[in-house]
């Protein structure tokens, strides 16, 4: 009997073990560095990226598509952005069929080791850059249906995201068992340090991105749809009602065909949007057993980072800001955390079981050493994102009188001076700044007339 003990319980270990992998171990936070540095030093060597698809599709298919985009590489930013949205697709149609599997994997190892699904705010900017992509490569007719897309995406991201709070709870409660371990343990203890950057400052609505109707009104006004894009703009100023430019926009496509003036926009993004780090609280042992060395539960928390130049000028006129990315992060993590907390709880009551488990059958053979060596291996917050978000977007908007554009720094030196563009279009210019000094252009203009 002891034998077969043995038997199985090496099994178990060495299953786990060849699941989880090095990732399930370690997280992803320093192959994230990695990419960060290398989409800031706009390194286009897609190699990195192509060999770590293999391990976690969704996840290294948006960092391909901003790396590409980060390169101009627009072809390829939409290869890669269509492998993604194609995955999202299918987790969306097996979420319920898989979610048994991907929680029972994350209860006993940690969550890494299971695909990345995703965040809503990441599925929207998936296709607000694909249209933007579209754009830059002047097919407007394909532009118009990721910007649809991310409307469709933006009226379906509550809903969606109710349902996946209550299919996780109703996930964890199904366990009479489970409720029976973690109630004594949530009455004797207290997660008393964790920490973050989450604030109150909840100022739009649930997983609406003011930015994505703002750029999708931007597009439609551009591509002479005017009902569209006063409709969307308007929506715009209902969430921003004190935004002077949205307001101004939102003018201009009233008065639709009949503008003879030509205008660009500046599109700013500024900054680092917030990151999840990993935060680790240890439960004395004595509330499970002499037998467990230690009992930790391992969760992310979500920091903010620093911004690049506080705002741009576009000629003589200051951007102001349209959406805080930072808010629209920790609104989605923060309704998402209950559920996060739920399983790192059962994911500690299950490694702990596991090391009462081995101290107890295999005592001779260092099964406490075992116990321990799993609890702190396994030990690991889910900390993957698309961390190619920035801090927020800021627009600011000048009339067309010649050919020349200069962006300007807050000190007042010159970012960047465009005088490529044609006077009788409109145009766009979208400046992505992760740090200072650290800046990508890309200039779209539509190559008919704007009065045609």
């Amino acid at each position: 009997m002891l034998i077969m003990t043995r038997v199985r319980l090496t099994c178990i270990i060495s299953l786990l073990t060849t699941l989880s992998g090095c990732a399930a171990f370690l997280g992803f936070n320093e192959d994230l560095n990695q990419y960060e540095q290398q989409l800031i030093n706009h390194n286009c060597d897609y190699t990195p990226i192509d060999a770590q698809i293999k391990s976690d599709p969704l996840l290294w298919t948006l960092n391909g598509g901003a790396l590409a985009r980060q390169c101009s590489d627009y072809k390829k930013s939409i290869e890669y952005l269509d492998q993604a949205e194609a995955i999202f697709k299918q987790q969306e149609t097996a979420l319920e069929i898989n979610s048994i599997g991907h929680s029972v994997a994350s209860i006993l190892v940690n969550n890494n080791i299971n695909d990345y699904q995703g965040e809503n705010y990441e599925k929207i900017m998936m296709n607000v850059y694909k249209g933007l992509n579209f754009m830059s490569l002047n097919d407007f007719d394909y532009a118009r249906v990721e910007f649809n897309r991310v409307l469709d995406r933006q009226r379906r991201a509550t809903e969606f995201f109710e349902k996946e709070i209550d299919n996780a709870y109703n996930q964890y409660n199904q366990s009479e068992y489970m409720r029976e371990i973690c109630q004594p343990v949530a009455e004797n203890t207290k997660i008393s340090r964790y920490n973050g950057d989450i604030t109150p400052e909840m100022i739009y609505p649930n997983f609406v991105n003011p930015f994505a109707t703002y750029i999708s009104a931007l597009f439609f006004y551009l591509d002479k749809d005017y009902s569209k894009a006063r409709d969307l703009f308007k929506q715009t100023t209902r969430m921003l009602p004190n935004q002077q430019q949205v307001q101004a926009d939102l003018k201009l496509a009233e008065q639709g065909a009949q503008t003879k003036q030509h205008y660009a926009w500046l599109i700013y993004e500024n900054g680092q949007g917030m990151i999840k780090r990993s935060f680790t609280y240890r439960f004395p042992a004595y509330l499970f057993t002499d037998k467990v060395v230690t009992s930790d539960v391992s969760l992310p928390t979500i920091y903010k980072r620093s911004v690049s130049y506080p705002y741009l000028k576009l000629n003589q006129t200051k951007t102001t800001e349209i959406t805080n990315m930072d808010n629209i992060i920790q609104i989605e993590f923060s309704k998402k955390l209950p559920g996060i907390i739920t399983e790192a709880m059962l994911n500690m009551v299950a490694k702990s079981a596991m090391q009462y488990t081995l101290e107890k059958n295999l005592e001779e053979y260092g099964g406490k050493l075992w116990g321990f060596l799993y609890q702190l291996a396994t030990d690991t917050a889910d900390v993957r994102q698309w961390r190619a978000m920035p801090k927020n977007f800021q627009i600011a908007r000048v009339p067309m009188t010649d050919n020349r554009l200069t962006i300007y720094k807050p000190d007042g030196s010159i970012l960047t001076q465009i005088d490529s563009l044609q006077p009788d279009r409109d145009a766009v210019i979208y400046i992505k700044s992760d740090l200072v000094d650290h800046n990508t252009i890309h200039i779209i203009q539509k190559s008919t007339n704007h009065n045609d």
